[in-house]
């Protein structure tokens, strides 16, 4: 697996384009779990995997949004997006923001 860095300007583009794969069914469902990583309040689980909708970011109100089943999770004026990938596919986020919280998103295949 590769985990790398996607530019700010790539991010609408990034996600956009694997929404699009896992809404058509070009990519296996999953399931997500988000886990909340903060120097402060220490790790923190947000959401239990439940499945997921969809990633998105959004560059006009600068939110990236995970899209679950029974809950949408809103990251504001996020300052670096890292994936990993294996075979083109994702296998995991994470998500900094501006303070350095870190959100972790993982999936499962279910």
């Amino acid at each position: 697996m590769a985990t790398k860095k996607i530019e700010k300007s790539q991010w609408e583009s990034y996600f956009n384009e694997w929404n699009k794969k896992y809404r058509e069914g070009q990519l296996p469902k999953r399931k997500v779990q988000i886990e909340i990583v903060n120097q402060d309040l220490g790790d923190q689980v947000e959401t239990f995997w439940q499945e997921l909708i969809g990633l998105s970011y959004d560059p006009k109100d600068d939110v990236f949004e995970v899209a679950a089943e029974r809950h949408d999770h809103l990251i504001h004026k996020p300052t670096e997006i890292y994936v990993e990938e294996e075979n083109g596919d994702l296998k995991a986020v994470e998500v900094v923001q501006w303070d350095g919280t870190k959100n972790i998103i993982s999936f499962k295949v279910e």
